[in-house]
């Protein structure tokens, strides 16, 4: 009986307007009256954390981004970077509906769930309570900063006629920090069960939700909480984004999927052609933003050469970012004109010359593989490699996209991190700096960051010694922007420093078709990057979609932000029309 239940819970469909009750809400009389149906109900609410459009939420904020290119529009994303967002856009109404679905849900359980409270354990009784408001919380801390002012309910929205106003976002933050306190104080500390809630993970996003309010004392003192826990950072950074690592002590909660229940396609949509579609991809500009080993940015580092530009550089890049002339899914990427064929690796050795399907070579174009004297063919529609040249190593599932795991790449499995560790301490880090209450501890915070980053290279990691508010506050900003790359902090980070009309308004790159001979080399071109990690080019060329011999950038997306318009999303028109239809004119966000 439970387990039908539990398929009904993660099965049903979403309310599509907020005034609708949710029909994923369990609402006979007689339900919540056990503890496993206390349990089917809490599975109902982790389920609208899942994912928006069969992607998990986060990769898909991070490529709205300067961070990554989605090609072809992935869910709606290209709308936001190109400056064609709009109120009854897919992407703008997918959050929304989701995350009042959980919303709807956890205030269901909530409000009766004292129906089973003499037929369940106490303590579980007291934990599914805490998990409860930590997921509305969480939910909640979504869509004040994607939409700023909402509606906001802690009880049962059950007829149409029940619209509610745009409550002011410091009201919900105020309360959802209640909320917080509360769950803390009901959950163990870390949770034996991956994927759940915990104190750890009420404080972490706490203190989360404190910095990105501006709320700097409160946001330190809960990540010091969790910092006192005994949490540790994993050792190794590229595993801990594999299906081995995920759920190592780090990760605080994860989003969990399993075949013919939870599924996502991430690892299609960011994996090379070797398995997967490479549609959301890092741009050069994410690339050219990780520092050298000697922990400089690439532009200020003599050392640093523009014709190698991958050589010597935070592990952290080749950790999380599958680059030209490296194994990554088993074969040597190659993503130059000429490479039509490319070793396939196994074991460590390489063992076959195949088709590269990354090769940036037109369709039509034949060669002799030099190696093999084999002939090797483009075929099909042009490939052109991601448009970038670049690949996430992170979250893709390199076992899936091998074929070792028996599953299609478009119905994953690999469990995807919501929370760790590594945020908690630069938040820590970040909130001491801006309240420049800059001591020791702010320090040994980001250095473990960047000492696990070099853990295992044989290189001594660059450690931070300068106490300069304004130094470190470039460099805070610099990790979290390659440290949580492609786990969806990045829209957030550049709205509340109001970098995003900087970093928003310009042209986003791709590597050189063909390899950066002539920009780095002939040239000697490199990027600059400012206070604001923003990367430009002067001087370099760049051209749109050329392959063949191309040696310039390629321009991939000319980014529009409008400063008036677009620190917040629109409210969906489905919410607009509603509200006027009950008589309560829900206000749009400005020039929308």
């Amino acid at each position: 009986m439970a387990s039908c239940l539990l398929i009904i819970a993660v099965n049903s469909c979403e309310d599509k307007v907020l005034d609708l009750k949710d029909p994923g809400t369990p609402n006979s009389s007689a339900f919540f009256s056990t503890e496993a149906e206390l349990e089917v109900a809490l599975v109902g609410i982790y389920e609208s954390l899942n994912y928006v459009n069969a992607t998990p939420f986060p990769q898909l904020l991070d490529h709205t981004t300067d961070l990554g290119f989605s090609r072809g529009n992935v869910a709606g994303t290209a709308t936001v970077t190109t400056g064609g967002l709009t109120s009854t856009e897919g992407i703008v109404s997918g959050f929304w509906n989701r995350f009042y679905a959980g919303i709807q849900r956890a205030n269901s359980l909530l409000a009766n769930m004292e129906r089973a409270q003499d037929n369940t354990n106490p303590s579980r009784f007291d934990e599914i309570r805490g998990e409860a408001l930590f997921l509305r919380a969480i939910f909640y801390s979504y869509l004040v900063e994607l939409y700023g002012d909402v509606p906001f309910h802690d009880e049962i929205t059950v007829a149409s006629q029940d619209a509610l106003p745009r409550t002011p976002k410091s009201e919900i933050v105020t309360s959802i920090l209640n909320d917080l306190d509360i769950a803390a104080g009901l959950l163990p500390l870390s949770s034996n069960e991956a994927g759940r809630a915990s104190a750890n993970a009420a404080n972490a996003l706490a203190a989360r939700i404190a910095l990105y309010n501006e709320n700097y004392t409160l946001a330190s003192q809960k990540a010091q909480l969790v910092m006192s826990s005994g949490v540790e950072l994993a050792d190794d950074y590229e595993a801990l984004f594999t299906r081995d690592g995920i759920n190592t002590s780090e990760a605080l909660l994860s989003l969990q999927y399993v075949t013919g229940t939870r599924v996502h396609g991430l690892a299609i949509r960011q994996g090379s052609r070797f398995g997967g579609w490479c549609q959301l991809v890092p741009t050069q500009q994410t690339i050219d933003t990780y520092e050298t080993i000697n922990g400089l940015p690439i532009d200020e580092d003599p050392a640093f050469d523009p014709a190698n530009p991958f050589e010597n550089r935070d592990p952290r890049l080749k950790a999380s970012i599958a680059v030209p002339g490296e194994e990554w899914s088993g074969h040597i990427i190659e993503t130059h004109s000429d490479s039509l064929a490319t070793w396939k690796v196994e074991n460590g050795f390489k063992t076959e010359r195949v088709y590269n399907p990354n090769s940036t070579n037109p369709a039509g174009v034949s060669i002799v593989d030099p190696i093999s004297g084999e002939t090797f063919s483009s075929g099909g529609a042009n490939r052109f490699v991601s448009f970038t040249g670049y690949f996430w190593k992170k979250f893709s599932d390199e076992p899936t996209l091998k074929g070792e795991t028996g599953l299609w790449a478009g119905v994953g499995e690999h469990p995807v991190i919501l929370m760790r560790y590594a945020e908690v301490l630069l938040t820590y880090a970040e909130a001491k700096i801006e309240a420049n209450d800059i001591d020791p501890s702010v320090l040994d915070a980001i250095n473990a960051v960047r000492a696990r980053a070099y853990n295992g290279s044989g290189i001594a990691y660059p450690a931070v010694t300068t106490t300069d508010q304004s130094e470190l506050r470039r460099i805070v900003r610099r990790e979290r922007k390659v440290e949580l790359a492609d786990e969806g902090f990045r829209l957030f980070d550049i709205r509340r420093w109001r970098v995003a009309e900087k970093v928003l308004n310009t042209i986003a790159f791709g590597s050189p078709a063909n390899g950066f001979s002539k920009i780095g080399g002939d040239l000697g071109l490199i990027p600059s990057i400012d206070e604001d990690n923003f990367v430009t080019y002067p001087g370099a060329p760049s051209q749109p979609r050329v392959e063949k011999g191309n040696l310039d950038y390629r321009e991939l997306e000319v980014r529009i932000f409008n400063p008036a318009r677009d620190y917040l999303w629109p409210i969906p028109d489905a919410e607009i029309q509603a509200s006027a239809s009950s008589g309560l004119q829900m206000p749009q966000n400005p020039n929308y």
